[in-house]
C-alpha cells in the first residue's frame, strides 16, 4: 500500500511517502533558488518521493524574510522558480509549494518590514529586539491578497500544488491560537473568528487559481501549551471549514516554540519515548473526513513497516518525512527495493542550520 501509485490532494504520486516541507536555507541574496538547491530537489525525486513539498516560501514584502529563505513575493520570483519544477519534472518527481506569512516567527530575519503579530504578543522563545506590529485590518486583508497573489504564481511556476503553512506558530497558526490572538474584532475571540484570516486566504486563492489546481494546507493538530492553546477538538472543525474552502489535502502536525518541553513540532525521539507522535490525531481527523479530503501526518516515522501498518488500519491517505530524508533522501527507494532497516536517521535536529541545512553526517561524508 504505501509504495502503491495513487492520487493523493489532487496530485497523481509514484507511492505515500511525500517529502515534508523542510527548510533549506538555499536561496541567494535575491531569494531566488540556487544550483545546489535544483541538486537537492533533483536528489530528493530521484530518491522516490511521491510528492516534494519544498522549504517555506516567503509571500509577502510586508515582512522580512528568514535568512536564505525563497521567495514569492513578486513576479519576477516566477522564472526561476520555473527552472526549479522543470528540474523536478524532468526527474520524474512532483513538487508542492509550501507558502507562508510568518509574522513574529522569523528567527534570523533579513530584509525591509515589520515583525507581524495578531496582538503584539512576542514569542516564548525566539527573541528580537524588533517591536511587534499589531496588524490592522486593512492589512490583514492585504495578506490575503499578497497569499492569493503567490498561489498563482506557484500555479504560473509550474509547482504541482500549494501548501499553506497554517502550523508551527507562523501568522495563521498564531491567529489560531488564544494565547497570541487577543483580537475584539472579527479576527479574534471565537474559534470561526480566529479561523477568518486562514480560510479567507483559502477561499480568496481557490478563486484566483480555479476548481481544480491543487492546494493543501498544513495544520497543528494542537499547539501543547500550558495555556492558550488551540485544542484538538478545535483543529478538527478548523479543517472541516478549510475542505468547505477549498482545500485537497491536509498534513497534522502540532506545536510552536511555546510548546510544553518536548511537544513541539521537531522532536527527539529517543528522549521521548514516543515515534510517530501525530499518528493518532491524525487517524481520527482522517475519521471524520472519510471521503471528503486526504490527511496526512508527519512527525516521528522512522520505520516502514509502522508505516503500512499505519495506512493500512486508518484512513490516513499519505505518511510525510522530514528529517529522515536530510539524511538519506533515497529513503524510500531503498524501503522499495527490499531493504526495509529503519531510517538512519537519529532525530538529533543538528541538521536545521540559518543556510545550506543538511545531516552532519552527510556532512562529515563531504
Amino acid at each position: 500500500m504505501l509504495f502503491d501509485k495513487t492520487q493523493i490532494g489532487g496530485i497523481d504520486a509514484t507511492c505515500r511517502i511525500i517529502r515534508s516541507a523542510t527548510f533549506e536555507g538555499m536561496a541567494d541574496i535575491n531569494g531566488y533558488p540556487t544550483e545546489r538547491l535544483f541538486q537537492n530537489y533533483e536528489t530528493l525525486a530521484d530518491g522516490g518521493s511521491g510528492i516534494i513539498i519544498t522549504g517555506m516560501m516567503a509571500v509577502s514584502p510586508m515582512e522580512p524574510y528568514q535568512h536564505c529563505q525563497i521567495r514569492i513575493s513578486s513576479d519576477d520570483c516566477i522564472r526561476p522558480l520555473q527552472k526549479l519544477t522543470a528540474h523536478v519534472h524532468d526527474h520524474g518527481g512532483k513538487i508542492i509549494a509550501q507558502l507562508v506569512i510568518m509574522g513574529s516567527a522569523i528567527a534570523l530575519p533579513e530584509g525591509d518590514g515589520m515583525l507581524i503579530s495578531p496582538s503584539g504578543i512576542p514569542e516564548k522563545v525566539v527573541i528580537t529586539e524588533s517591536p511587534l506590529h499589531v496588524l490592522q485590518p486593512d492589512e490583514i486583508e492585504q495578506l490575503v491578497r499578497q497569499m492569493t497573489a503567490a498561489v498563482v504564481r506557484a500555479k504560473k511556476a509550474g509547482y504541482d500544488g500549494i501548501q499553506i503553512h497554517g502550523a508551527h506558530g507562523y501568522l495563521a497558526s498564531k491567529f489560531l491560537t488564544p494565547y497570541f490572538n487577543k483580537r475584539t474584532d472579527k479576527y479574534g475571540g471565537s474559534l470561526e473568528n480566529r479561523a477568518r484570516f486562514l480560510l479567507e486566504c483559502i477561499r480568496a486563492a481557490r478563486e484566483a487559481v480555479g476548481p481544480y489546481f491543487p492546494m493543501w494546507l498544513k495544520l497543528n493538530s494542537a499547539d501543547y501549551m500550558e495555556e492558550g492553546s488551540m485544542t484538538f477538538e478545535e483543529s478538527k472543525k478548523v479543517m472541516t471549514w478549510a475542505v468547505k474552502a477549498g482545500i485537497n489535502a491536509i498534513e497534522i502536525s502540532g506545536g510552536n516554540t511555546a510548546s510544553l518541553p518536548r511537544q513541539g513540532p521537531i522532536r527527539a525521539i529517543r528522549r521521548t519515548k514516543e515515534p510517530m507522535y501525530f499518528a493518532s490525531y491524525a487517524a481520527d481527523a482522517a475519521a471524520c473526513l472519510k471521503s471528503k479530503v486526504d490527511i496526512g501526518v508527519v512527525g516521528g516515522f522512522r520505520n516502514v513497516t509502522d508505516m503500512e501498518q499505519c495506512l493500512q488500519t486508518t484512513n490516513i491517505s499519505f505518511i510525510s518525512l522530514s528529517r529522515p530524508l536530510l539524511r538519506e533522501p533515497d529513503l524510500p527507494n531503498r524501503w522499495r527495493k527490499g531493504d526495509k532497516a529503519p531510517a538512519l536517521c537519529i532525530s538529533c535536529s543538528r541538521c536545521f542550520k540559518a543556510e545550506n541545512v543538511n545531516c552532519i553526517f552527510n556532512e562529515k561524508k563531504d
